[in-house]
């Protein structure tokens, strides 16, 4: 009956030993990556948001969008671009976006 108790007792402290180590330190799992065609959507719309504030040129709006995931500072960033070929300027619109979909930042330069 003693040897009983102390299995049990064993076994209970074990159990019991599991949550202790246990930590809540997974909140990066919790994040979904976005698609493609959601990237675009959204910088699209944040493209918008641009032209509205002033910060960019109308000549934006209508632009056809392209999406890559690649690494910006070490981190991975949807980087959504749109290219305007016309006149003597020949610039591209970079849009960086998080991987959950969230805006960042944006760049005109010229190439």
């Amino acid at each position: 009956m003693n040897k009983l108790i102390r299995v049990i007792g064993v076994s209970v402290t074990l159990g019991f030993a599991n949550l202790a180590f246990a930590h809540g330190d997974h909140e990066r799992d919790n994040f979904a990556t976005v698609s493609m065609v959601e990237a675009k959507g959204i910088a699209s719309q944040e493209v918008a948001r641009l032209i509205k504030e002033g910060k960019l040129n109308e000549s934006w709006s209508d632009k056809p969008l392209s999406a890559a995931m690649q690494r910006v500072n070490n981190q991975r960033q949807w980087v959504v671009t749109a290219k305007e070929q016309g006149g003597v300027l020949n610039q591209q619109l970079q849009v960086f976006l998080s991987t959950e979909g969230y805006f960042l930042t944006f760049k005109v330069q010229n190439l």
